[in-house]
């Protein structure tokens, strides 16, 4: 592909990108139109029947709680805790903020409250490891197997701590000769170019894959594009939604229809009209003598 071709899907693409940019902005905005007409025809409708609906409300509490009291109470506990395991990062992140503000308060309230019920405390980690017994002897276990492998190939405690250069490098050399590498800094990159690739074939072929990575995108861009202009062609909008009417309006014009139909059958009709009125050239029918016969010249 020459230089011309690179032109060409690269303005193709900007083109195709702005599209489906525009029609998004478009079916954003309908769905946003929508949404806000449901929103406010809601809350107008909740506004004019409040009292009904809140009244309703408590009907239906009461009903539930008076069938069956135990089971109101377990949905009520159940929908509190779907309430808070949907919200357990917004609930932590700000017990967490209240923490970082002040932790010294924390702390002392910990202290606190150990020293009220010391052995109400020994008591309830008492109760946790003989109800997580086993949990509780498994993590040991790990903790010592891993313990003896690290005594076993000498290895420090692991423990992250802030190190000098001095030190970082010092500790690398020691690891390299623990383990007894075989290959230095020096032969690994005479292995490495001798294998290497020839630049001006990286290049050609980082270059080959750019076009073919930008031509598959403009493919799946066009197909992007084409399938939001049948989005936009299926649900056209249609004339604006007129306001809500009052009471008052909704009878005043029912009123009003009811008075066009009795207009309409009270309303004098003329009787229709002849043939010759109809034709302004025509004779009047008083001047035509009919008793004549034959032709007249």
């Amino acid at each position: 592909m020459s230089d011309e071709a690179d032109d060409r899907i690269s303005r193709e693409t900007e083109d195709v990108r702005l599209q489906i940019a525009h029609a998004q902005a478009q079916l954003y905005d309908r769905a946003k139109r929508k949404r806000d007409a449901r929103r406010q025809y809601a809350r107008d409708y909740y506004a004019r029947h409040r009292d009904e609906q809140r009244e309703y409300q408590r009907q239906a509490r009461a009903k539930q709680r008076a069938q069956d009291p135990d089971a109101y109470r377990e949905r009520v506990r159940a929908r509190n805790k779907r309430w808070r395991d949907k919200h357990r990062e917004q609930a932590n992140a700000h017990q967490r903020e209240k923490y970082h503000a002040d932790p010294e308060k924390r702390r002392r309230r910990r202290r606190e409250a150990y020293a009220r019920n010391p052995e109400e405390q020994r008591a309830r980690r008492r109760a946790y490891y003989a109800a997580n017994k086993e949990k509780s002897l498994a993590a040991q276990q790990r903790w010592r197997d891993r313990e003896k492998r690290r005594v076993e190939a000498g290895l420090p405690v692991r423990r992250l701590h802030r190190v000098s250069l001095e030190e970082r490098f010092a500790n690398r050399a020691a690891a390299d000769g623990f383990f007894d590498r075989e290959w230095t800094k020096t032969e690994l990159a005479l292995a490495l170019r001798e294998i290497a690739t020839p630049p001006e074939l990286f290049a050609a072929w980082k270059r080959e894959s750019l076009r073919v990575r930008a031509a598959h995108h403009l493919a799946v861009q066009k197909e992007e594009l084409e399938r939001l202009r049948k989005a936009l062609g299926r649900g056209r909008l249609g004339p604006e939604p007129s306001s809500l009417l009052t009471p008052e309006q909704i009878e005043d014009a029912r009123m009003d229809a009811i008075a066009r139909q009795v207009n309409d059958r009270l309303r004098h009709r003329e009787p229709p009209r002849r043939r010759h009125h109809l034709d302004p050239a025509a004779p009047h029918p008083q001047a035509l003598n009919n008793d004549q016969m034959g032709m007249n010249r």
